[in-house]
């Protein structure tokens, strides 16, 4: 079974605490291509950013694994410029998906009373005039996490609930039955291995402390929590105005 994930610590994180028949078979790819692989068939389950599935209404959704986060740790940060007061722009770096693009106007309008215009960058980095929110790794290859603020955080707070940044779906739902099937308590496992886990991906020290002390905050398990959470989290972009109906998740 070809199994796909985001090119990013925590994906790589789950993947390395899977059954070697499983872990085998795992590839990565940018977070916006995870539904186009399941969508043509080149994946045959993987875990996609959960606001894909406002254009993937036919996924079926794993109601016992999702990459969840409300803390610290988070797969996003937000960089402010120093002394700017006004925020009127924000530039999206690194893995963006469709959570950033759609979330990040949602979110600056709740938390911090700012209409902004987000649009994508490319240029040099520019922490003293611009604001950005960086998506994935870059976060902490370049150390700049310990500048930002958690975007998941965020996220939690302004939805009184976790926040599911990635699900795991597939088009068949068989394939969810089959990949999960003895996959219980996940969380603890990943904790009980995280230590051989984390030497595996040649992080620096502080990021490995990081990640350690605030695991807690990372959820790979889809509770009843976690489903409220992501409905929750769509219903958000629904009352918006963003979608012209509420999405049905449909949980495998």
């Amino acid at each position: 079974m070809n199994f796909v994930g985001p090119k990013n610590i925590f994906s790589a994180i789950f993947a390395a605490s899977l059954p070697e028949e499983l872990k085998q078979n795992f590839s990565v790819q940018p977070s916006s291509m995870l539904s186009k692989d399941l969508e043509t068939g080149k994946a045959d389950i993987g875990f996609i950013p959960s606001c894909d599935l406002i254009n993937h209404k036919d996924f079926f959704v794993s109601k016992k694994i999702a990459i969840s986060f409300d803390g610290l740790l988070s797969n996003s940060y937000i960089y402010f410029a120093p002394e700017k007061v006004l925020i009127k722009d924000v530039l999206l770096r690194g893995d963006v998906s469709v959570n950033e693009i759609i979330l990040s106007k949602i979110l600056f309008s709740e938390r911090f009373n700012s209409e902004v215009d987000i649009s994508l960058d490319t240029a040099s980095l520019d922490l003293d005039n611009k604001n950005y929110i960086i998506a994935g790794n870059d976060n902490f290859d370049k150390d700049l996490f310990n500048t930002g603020t958690s975007f998941a955080d965020n996220m939690a707070e302004m939805l009184d609930f976790p926040y599911v940044n990635y699900v795991l779906a597939a088009k068949d739902e068989s394939a969810i039955t089959a990949f999960t099937k003895n996959l219980t308590e996940w969380d603890k496992r990943i904790e009980d291995k995280i230590d051989p886990m984390l030497s595996l991906l040649n992080l620096p020290a502080d990021v490995i402390d990081f990640i350690k002390m605030n695991l807690n905050s990372v959820y790979f398990e889809m509770t009843d929590n976690e489903i409220t959470a992501l409905n929750e989290l769509l219903n958000v972009i629904y009352y918006r105005g963003i979608i012209d109906d509420i999405i049905e998740t449909k949980l495998i």
